[in-house]
């Protein structure tokens, strides 16, 4: 039966391989108290990307956390265009700042710019539509493709991914994510608290089946381009992690 969810430090993968923890696998998903939609690492010309295809958008702002709060980037709006703030202005632009595309590119980055950032898109009829992104200096993206399983599928398709952990007892925590060249995405967070997230990209197309009683199968649905590339599951058990990472690939 498949049921909708309400509401991922070293990689070396080997089918369900053993590590050891090097960092929190949390700290990617969830900073600050914030949930983490995608992590991008920090190259010279990063780019943060905030894509919305559902409502109507009115207006759309770009922000970044400094220590307590917001501080304000970029405002784009369909009739008045562009403004960006004199401490970003010739160090930021929007290639292509269509209806949908709202991605942020830096024009060169620096390491002061590492942090959260947030795409705030306000919608009709939906209201406000907010993603958030954190530019990491450490992480590491790169996952051998001779260390993945491979999944059929196409374009519109559906791809199917069983983990064989489920959450509890050991395993505090399971997270499903999306490997790009420098970005992670969180496709789905599943806590022993109970607590299940999904990352915003996934929200409307990710399904969750538990009824197989020894691990669980996620399914994503509507594949795009943007798929076809490395996920992984990362499952957090004391002061260990276990990795399973998937290619997607057309058939």
């Amino acid at each position: 039966m498949l049921r909708r969810l309400a509401s991922g430090k070293m990689i070396r993968i080997c089918g369900f391989s053993r590590l050891s923890v090097l960092w929190e696998s949390g700290e990617t998903a969830n900073m600050e108290g914030k949930f983490v939609d995608s992590t991008v690492k920090l190259t010279e010309k990063a780019k943060l990307e905030c894509i919305y295809q559902r409502a109507v958008i009115i207006q759309m702002f770009w922000t970044n956390l400094n220590v307590t709060h917001k501080v304000n980037i970029a405002v784009l709006h369909p009739t008045y265009d562009i403004h960006i703030e004199d401490k970003y202005s010739g160090r930021i632009y929007f290639e292509n700042a269509s209806r949908y595309d709202k991605s942020l590119y830096f024009i060169k980055s620096a390491l002061e710019d590492v942090g959260l950032y947030f795409c705030s898109i306000v919608t009709y009829p939906d209201g406000i539509w907010e993603k958030t992104m954190k530019l990491f200096s450490q992480q590491h993206f790169e996952v051998s493709e001779k260390q993945t399983n491979p999944v059929f599928t196409k374009l519109g398709g559906n791809a199917a991914f069983t983990c064989p952990y489920k959450i509890g007892d050991s395993v505090q925590q399971v997270t499903w994510e999306r490997i790009k060249a420098d970005q992670v995405d969180i496709i789905v967070l599943c806590s022993a608290s109970g607590k299940q997230s999904f990352g915003l990209d996934f929200k409307e197309r990710v399904l969750v089946d538990y009824s197989d009683q020894a691990n669980f199968t996620t399914v994503t649905q509507n594949i795009t381009a943007s798929d076809f590339t490395t996920n992984r599951w990362v499952a957090t058990r004391r002061n260990e992690t276990y990795v399973m990472a998937f290619t997607v690939a057309g058939k």
